[in-house]
């Protein structure tokens, strides 16, 4: 019979591979805002693809290194994920985002109170959550899934030459995905990675997060999913059993 322990072992890895996503992520962005001129989309991007990169080199090994809700969700419905362990990921992986975040504020605290209000949020939360016009935020985050989650099932196929690498490979493909689709607030890609630090947002500068342009919040909680479950569906059901339609056909 397996221990406790290592029953909970995947549970740990996915909630400090969470961690340590936000914590790189989050704490890249802070900077951002409390340095004298903000960083530019490039090195925002960079930083978002080195935390994928390290989350995932932390937690592969143990729990397959999802450290995203919606990668869980598509691992559930297309590979062999079982859906006993889905919500016991979901909640690692978000209480691991929120204890990210708790670690940022902890680092830049006093930089971040310094940031003078205007009006609406105080400038603060914008460390910590994303925001876009709800419309573009909402095609921005199922185009950037799409594209993310495909190299996601790709780069992990057993078949495939880059699986030796795929952290390294799948913080490449998270930047580019970033990069070319990102608002000036950014993209979640993951549900965790902005639900968890928007909750501990909430606790810290007011309820308002969620209220944000328009209820944003549901934006990177949906569009990442969608996004997700689409490129997981053109992988396995169109890019893979076409690829092994046409090995079956050179074996012959």
């Amino acid at each position: 019979m397996a221990s406790l322990r290592n029953v909970a072992a995947p549970y740990w890895a996915e909630f400090i591979g969470s961690l340590l996503l936000t914590l790189v992520g989050l704490g890249a962005t802070a900077q951002s805002l409390v340095a004298p001129a903000n960083t530019p989309a490039l090195s925002s991007s960079l930083a978002w693809g080195s935390a994928v990169t390290l989350g995932i080199w932390v937690s592969e090994h143990v729990s397959g290194g999802h450290i995203n809700p919606a990668i869980t969700l598509a691992r559930a419905l297309f590979s062999d994920f079982s859906l006993a362990k889905v919500p016991g990921y979901l909640a690692a992986q978000t209480l691991g985002a929120f204890s990210g975040a708790l670690l940022v504020w902890l680092n830049f605290a006093s930089d971040l109170g310094a940031l003078k209000p205007t009006h609406g949020l105080h400038p603060a939360t914008h460390a910590f959550i994303t925001a876009n016009d709800t419309w573009s935020g909402l095609v921005n985050e199922i185009t950037a899934s799409f594209i993310f989650v495909l190299a996601v099932f790709a780069i992990s196929d057993q078949t495939s030459n880059a699986k030796n690498i795929a952290p390294l490979a799948l913080g490449v493909a998270f930047a580019a995905a970033s990069l070319a689709l990102s608002s000036p607030l950014q993209l979640a890609l993951n549900p965790a990675r902005d639900f968890g630090p928007r909750v501990f947002a909430a606790l810290v500068y007011g309820l308002d997060v969620f209220a944000d342009h328009s209820f944003y919040f549901w934006v990177p909680i949906v569009g990442p999913i969608a996004g997700a479950v689409l490129g997981a569906f053109v992988y396995e059901w169109l890019v893979r059993r076409d690829a092994e339609y046409q090995h079956s056909l050179e074996d012959a």
